[in-house]
């Protein structure tokens, strides 16, 4: 899994210096598999899934106006984008009984996802 983070980072890293942010492509990618249930922008306006903003660095099932599953409180730890990426590749992996069912299984998706959420403030 390390191995599979670290080329995720280097990705992400040979994109940036490249002068070429994932972000965007995330946003389209967010937009058209998260926002259903986390909001548009990730402000979680629907209810279903807690809001995003901020999620990069914030304590995992940190928010006190959502109600989270067992498993993810449970779980500890803070949503690093290394948390983020397991998280995408297999929910159920990474906390056994989460309430959160879709996956994303490309790693340049999720590359794209994470740096969206990076800029989520």
């Amino acid at each position: 899994m390390r191995a599979a983070y670290a080329g995720l980072m280097a990705l992400l890293a040979a994109a940036v210096a490249q002068g070429q942010s994932p972000a965007p492509r995330g946003e389209v990618l967010f937009e058209n598999r998260c926002a259903r249930c986390h909001g548009l922008g990730g402000d979680g306006s629907d209810g279903l899934a807690p809001a995003l903003i901020g999620v990069v660095g914030r304590p995992v099932a940190g928010r006190s106006d959502y109600v989270y599953s067992d498993a993810l409180r449970s779980k500890g730890g803070v949503w690093s984008p290394e948390a983020i990426n397991r998280y995408l590749i297999d929910p159920q992996a990474f906390a056994q009984g989460s309430d959160m069912e879709a996956s994303a299984p490309d790693p340049a998706e999720r590359e794209a996802i994470i740096a969206y959420l990076s800029e989520l403030r």
